[in-house]
């Protein structure tokens, strides 16, 4: 470092740049890399500075910037929403999966002559749902993030193109589940004929739908999916007043909610006013672009797999004591779909958690600390337990609503609903409590540990619940989603607690 690099007006110009950039930096590694990202090399820098290379740099110019803490410039921050609209969103956000399954309930215990189906279609149906969320739940993951992150640069021609791509992979994979099911069910002849086609047909329709509402979802405009849902309905109902049966009716109310949605997708990538008008921009590399998209596919996956996994080892159980190919016993099932109910609602307190985490860390960012001192690994713990309470004060609330909505509605029940809810509940609140810490880790651009406490927990949840419903009833198949619940919570838990302390993280884009 020499004398006239001090005081040189290009290198001040630089700093300025940089304090921009990051007002409070952590380290000199951060500041280093914030001078590359500005297109600075080791050769540019010896040739205009006289440093020998960027890290070089970035020591000067750290230890400059926190010489001048008391003369930092204030810099435009961005409008960050009131947390108020933030809960409002996240209400939004969670409707898209709880209300569908809302009204499917009502209408299956309030009026199940409205949902009548013909003898043996039932578990080909609720089988088909459950396999079309786990088949596209990671793709629903990975289009939601890419399409969030290329609309957030204002770019939705590449956002449609990104998009675009994804959807047709995950048409390509649906299809090629249809038909391995078509087979192994033929083999094994779990259904017969009618049935099994009946089985591929909802399956795929719920795919490409399930696709379709991902898109939806991208520029968080809540409303467009339960427009679609509301279409579906009307059309059910329209199908049921002329006559014609349950079957037919869902069939073409699953196909119009997939009209409706697909209607919209053209206004979602549609340029607004605040966006740049379209410029030549290269297309991505698609095997790059899968590679980033990775650790949210396998996310919404094995996130889905984990919400079906205890349904799953319970028919098993059933199948073993009685042959049956698919089935639950039916106090199970109530129960379990009242906690599922409960934790669909519930799941806006953890998407409202995430999304504050997320501004209270940026928030934190910008208060002076001292680098080195723990002061910033501190203030994130903080963070991370305000946003758990957050979850779980949502959380409690609802259950303890849906649990009492229930008892009114549904008088004369077996004591055995009313447990099976309550331990259901148990366990889906770990599952919550294991998102927020899995979605932290996001933020903290760690999302391969969220993959991996949430296949850790997904094992415990499948050897649990299948080994235990097999020795003793097929009512046990819940004790797996509490054990797979509870390691989810710990390991997760873990997991951000020492991302915190590390202090070698960076919050992520939503890419």
């Amino acid at each position: 470092m020499t004398t006239e690099a001090v005081h040189d007006p290009a290198l001040d110009k630089l700093v300025d740049a940089v304090r921009t950039a990051r007002p409070h930096l952590i380290d000199e590694w951060e500041t280093t890399a914030v001078i590359e990202s500005l297109g600075y090399t080791d050769v540019r820098i010896r040739r205009e500075f006289g440093f020998s290379d960027t890290a070089a740099l970035g020591v000067y110019v750290f230890n400059l910037m926190s010489a001048r803490t008391a003369e930092r410039i204030e810099t435009r921050r961005p409008h960050e929403p009131h947390a108020l609209l933030q809960l409002i969103d996240s209400v939004g956000a969670s409707l898209v999966y709880a209300l569908p399954w809302l009204v499917t309930f009502l209408l299956e215990r309030v009026r199940p002559d409205a949902l009548r189906l013909p003898a043996g279609a039932g578990p080909p149906l609720s089988l088909s749902l459950m396999l079309c969320l786990i088949v596209s739940g990671g793709f629903i993951q990975a289009i939601a993030r890419r399409g969030q992150f290329y609309i957030g640069m204002k770019q939705p021609g590449l956002a449609a193109l990104t998009c675009g791509y994804l959807m047709r992979l995950g048409a390509l994979v649906s299809l090629g589940v249809a038909v391995a099911g078509l087979a192994v069910g033929w083999y094994f002849s779990l259904f017969t004929w009618p049935y099994l086609v009946l089985w591929a047909d909802q399956f795929l329709i719920l795919c490409a739908l399930w696709l379709t509402c991902g898109v939806l979802t991208i520029r968080d405009e809540h409303w467009r999916v339960p427009v679609a849902f509301a279409v579906g309905g009307l059309a059910f109902l329209a199908v049921r007043a002329t006559g014609h049966d349950a079957l037919a009716a869902q069939l073409i109310g699953s196909a119009a909610v997939l009209a409706a949605a697909g209607i919209q997708v053209p206004r979602v990538f549609a340029h607004a006013g605040i966006e740049a008008p379209p410029t030549v921009v290269p297309p991505p590399r698609m095997t790059v672009l899968m590679y980033r998209a990775l650790p949210f596919f396998w996310y919404g996956t094995l996130y889905f797999c984990f919400l079906f996994a205890d349904r799953f080892a319970a028919s098993a159980s059933v199948a073993a004591l009685t042959g049956a190919p698919f089935g639950m016993r039916p106090q199970y099932k109530l129960g379990m779909d009242l906690a599922l109910l409960t934790f669909l609602f519930a799941s806006a307190g953890v998407e409202f958690a995430n999304v504050r985490f997320t501004g209270l860390v940026t928030r934190a960012m910008r208060q002076p600390f001292t680098a080195g001192g723990g002061e910033f690994a501190r203030r994130l713990q903080r963070i991370h337990l305000t946003v758990l309470g957050l979850a779980f004060a949502v959380f409690v609330p609802t259950a303890a609503l849906i649990g009492t909505a229930a008892r009114r509605l549904l008088p004369g029940q077996s004591p055995i609903v009313w447990t099976m809810m309550a331990v259901g509940d148990v366990g889906y609140l770990l599952l919550a409590i294991g998102l927020v810490n899995g979605l932290a880790l996001v933020s903290l651009n760690r999302p391969w540990s969220t993959v991996k406490a949430l296949t850790a927990a997904l094992a415990v949840n499948v050897m649990v619940g299948y080994v235990l419903s097999h020795m003793f009833s097929p009512y046990f198949a819940v004790a797996g989603l509490v054990a797979g619940g509870f390691v989810f919570a710990v390991q997760s838990s873990a997991l951000a607690r020492e991302a915190m302390r590390s202090g070698d993280h960076a919050i992520s884009s939503p890419s």
